[in-house]
């Protein structure tokens, strides 16, 4: 049985970073695509998500931290073929 991604990212040590705490920069991928989703909610769904960036707890850092966890997921599976 294939793994999903979330075990693979797990088993790789990837949800569980500290990655508030230990100053980890957010992925590239993650900032881009939350600063997208944040403009297209406020500007065409009414602000549904109320997308929150920029400090720990903050829903969209909570997103951002997952986001994080499956882009380095997707670089490793890049890197390992």
């Amino acid at each position: 049985m294939e793994l999903s991604d979330y075990q693979r990212a797990k088993n790789f040590g990837l949800t569980n970073k500290n990655r508030w705490e230990d100053g980890i920069e957010h992925h590239s991928k993650s900032i881009r695509l939350m600063n997208f989703l944040a403009e297209h909610d406020f500007k065409d769904n009414s602000d549904c998500f109320q997308w929150n960036v920029g400090g720990d707890g903050d829903n969209g850092e909570a997103l951002m931290y997952e986001m994080d966890a499956f882009f380095e997921l997707l670089d490793l599976e890049r890197d390992e073929k």
